[in-house]
């Protein structure tokens, strides 16, 4: 191969940058997307709050109807009970009246415990709410954050594409298709440096006579992982 391993190492260094780039740009989304998913989660939260208690105020306006309708029961029963004819009749309707009453002395308790509930979860809705606030504030920092540096970026980019333009000029037309099939297949992954006595990229221990070629400066594909080898500095 015609090439030097000083113009192997710049192509591969300036491969490596792009697609560090490359990478950062696509990490952009990535993390608008990740900020998102936290308002998201913010919302789902603050809406099953809200849910729970609509909930239980209607659980509690069901048994306040409940509580009406067997309190007029008990008026009800108390007519009954003076107009009774017998001292049977009479006992019948005090031991209905006293299970009217014990329940609904359960249905009072079941109510106040939705009540404090509701005012619990009052308390937490708001800070669901305020918590919300503060995701979606650091939503919007993040968006334009990450906007920036996204433009910023493709414009390093641009810049070292451009590096990457100048440097292939350098290639000889013998060596560009090679280098043109390995980086099209490949990469940044295309090449590697010489790791002591073995390929960087796939650790294989080289022979002798392709060390030798190494030496002298001279590039060469790995048997083993086919990058193309050359020496750091």
């Amino acid at each position: 191969m015609n090439v030097s391993d000083t113009l192997v190492r710049a192509l591969h260094q300036t491969l490596l940058q792009i697609a560090e780039i490359k990478s950062q740009i696509e990490r952009g989304p990535r993390q608008i997307k990740a900020a998102q998913i936290q308002v998201d989660s913010a919302k789902d939260a603050l809406q099953k709050c809200r849910d729970t208690i609509k909930q239980k105020r209607m659980d509690a306006d069901r048994k306040q109807l409940q509580l009406r309708e067997r309190e007029a029961k008990i008026h009800d029963w108390e007519g009954k009970m003076n107009s009774a004819t017998n001292n049977r009749e009479f006992q019948a309707i005090k031991e209905q009246i006293a299970a009217d009453t014990q329940a609904n002395n359960v249905l009072s308790d079941e109510i106040l415990e939705i009540l404090e509930e509701n005012d619990s979860l009052q308390i937490s809705l708001q800070d669901y709410e305020e918590k919300l606030k503060l995701i979606e504030v650091d939503k919007v920092k993040i968006d334009s954050t990450v906007a920036k540096r996204i433009a910023t970026l493709k414009e390093e980019l641009i810049r070292v594409e451009g590096n990457l333009a100048g440097t292939e000029k350098e290639l000889s037309s013998d060596f560009m298709a090679d280098y043109k099939r390995l980086v099209s297949s490949r990469g940044e992954d295309a090449m590697a440096p010489l790791d002591d006595a073995s390929c960087g990229g796939c650790n294989t221990g080289l022979t002798p006579r392709i060390l030798d070629k190494l030496r002298m400066g001279q590039p060469t594909l790995c048997p083993s992982c086919g990058r193309l080898i050359y020496r750091p500095e």
